[in-house]
């Protein structure tokens, strides 16, 4: 019998790509549009979170739209962003052509909505993610530990030999909820919430055969 492999999971927004700006200027733009005020504060404070936590605000505001319909308006908006000009993060480009070169397991894990993970799997050298699991494709968004539980499943891989890459507090929960070994970027906050294998600044901060080493 074969042991499971070990495998590479990686959040989205703050980790692979520098979407946080675009994702805060295009909820300020759709606030503006439906005239009630969504400041710098409350930008922060979505970072990470279930999209329907936000997109419930928003509605207790004054949007005049449903949940789904703000997530979907705000999160196309993103992806169309994204999908035309894609802003990587150092480091990350060079780890998913390494990964797609050795053909190590590896999925991308996030909160955003599926239009937002297919841009960024479209825009991903080829091979290198093997699937994305989004809010779309489970019941309840990190900090449960299903989406990374999910994609360790379905990857077949071993959850205490696997590394997550994460940059929120509440990814980086649902990461070690799942069994699954933290590496922190301080993309968005100077320390893990949660106790963490190793704190990066970006990606480039190690090499891609630092990293899959660290995979034994």
């Amino acid at each position: 019998m074969h042991a499971r492999p070990a495998a590479l999971l990686l959040d989205m927004d703050g980790t692979l790509v520098d979407s946080e700006p675009i994702w805060h200027e295009r909820m300020r733009g759709f606030a503006r549009e439906q005239g009630f005020a969504w400041t710098a504060e409350d930008c922060h404070w979505t970072t990470g979170r279930p999209m329907e936590e936000w997109a419930a605000v928003m509605r207790e505001r004054g949007a005049a739209l449903e949940l789904a319909a703000i997530i979907a308006r705000v999160a196309g908006d993103v992806a169309d962003e994204v999908r035309d000009d894609v802003p990587w993060l150092p480091g990350s480009l060079r780890l998913l052509e390494r990964v797609a070169e050795l053909g190590v397991p590896a999925a991308l894990v996030t909160n955003a909505a599926s239009v937002n993970a297919q841009a960024l799997l479209a825009a991903a050298p080829a091979g290198a993610l093997r699937f994305a699991v989004s809010a779309d494709d489970v019941e309840r968004s990190k900090p449960d530990p299903e989406p990374y539980a999910t994609a360790i499943a379905r990857l077949g891989a071993d959850a205490s030999r696997s590394i997550a890459f994460e940059d929120s507090g509440s990814g980086a929960r649902s990461a070690v909820a799942a069994g699954a070994r933290l590496w922190f970027l301080t993309t968005q906050l100077a320390h893990a919430p949660v106790p963490a294998e190793r704190t990066l600044g970006t990606l480039a901060d190690v090499s891609p055969d630092e990293i899959l080493a660290a995979l034994g």
